[in-house]
């Protein structure tokens, strides 16, 4: 059931109270006719509604974290469930607005096309034919930030060769506690071995270490993913977003009916 709906005296999974057919401690008890049969509702998911809501939920546990191992772990599942929804959200755009001949180009598990690309294509496959869609430039803020965003995560799901996945850590004396190198904290004898580039990102910092990443970057990452859904939005005339169309989770009653209720 979406986190943000519950019938009033209902109970959310996990909860200790029975319900019918069932007793505590996992021992099956069959309903006996006489027992109200109770109620079904049903619900239309948002997938990116759901993964943002729990990315949501892992930003701020991260910063309340007790160590910065453990907000980095929970920084790095944030991130990931962001990127997730960003997928998520051009995919269901696609099937729910997209002109039926194209939206398999977006909408087609079998042969997805990478993020960038869908992001790119979602405002043409929207469009009614000979309609012009709104410009694209993606060296405008914020597709050159989104870029980056979707980059780190290309990088963390296809490693590449182990030359490609140096780390650097840092700390000022020998048996200290060792943490990731920031650019500025590279000696200067290392310059030509290490460079900025090969630690963050340029435009938003984002560190290339997955161990690197803190709450304070997820900050950065949650507003980029925020501001490419509304320069979508514009690309589309609106579309998009309209009455929260991308979060929306209509939910009805259907047992019992509605003229038998």
């Amino acid at each position: 059931m979406p986190d943000d709906f519950a019938l009033p005296g209902s109970h959310r999974p996990g909860s200790s109270r029975p319900v019918n057919g069932s007793a505590a401690h996992g021992v099956s008890v069959a309903p006996r006719p006489e027992e109200d049969p109770g109620w079904v509702i049903e619900t239309v998911i948002s997938p990116f509604h759901c993964l943002y809501q729990d990315a949501l939920h892992f930003h701020t546990q991260s910063r309340l974290a007790y160590s910065e191992a453990e907000a980095s772990r929970l920084a790095r599942a944030a991130f990931m469930l962001y990127i997730a929804s960003a997928e998520a959200l051009v995919r269901q755009a696609a099937v729910e607005l997209g002109r039926p001949e194209l939206r398999g180009l977006l909408a087609d598990p079998s042969r997805p096309l990478p993020p960038a690309e869908a992001w790119r294509l979602l405002p043409a496959i929207v469009a009614e034919p000979g309609v012009p869609t709104a410009s694209f430039n993606p060296e405008q803020p914020p597709w050159p930030q989104f870029a980056e965003l979707l980059m780190l995560e290309t990088s963390w799901v296809y490693p590449g060769p182990a030359a490609a996945r140096r780390a650097y850590y840092h700390s000022p004396r020998r048996d200290g506690d060792y943490e990731p190198m920031q650019p500025h904290q590279v000696p200067a004898s290392l310059h030509r071995a290490i460079k900025a580039d090969a630690l963050t990102f340029p435009r938003t910092g984002l560190p290339r270490d997955p161990y690197a990443l803190r709450p304070r970057h997820l900050d950065t990452a949650r507003g980029v993913l925020d501001a490419a859904v509304e320069a979508l939005d514009r690309r589309m005339g609106g579309v998009l977003c309209e009455n929260k169309r991308h979060r929306v989770e209509p939910t009805k009653m259907i047992s019992p009916t509605a003229d038998a209720s």
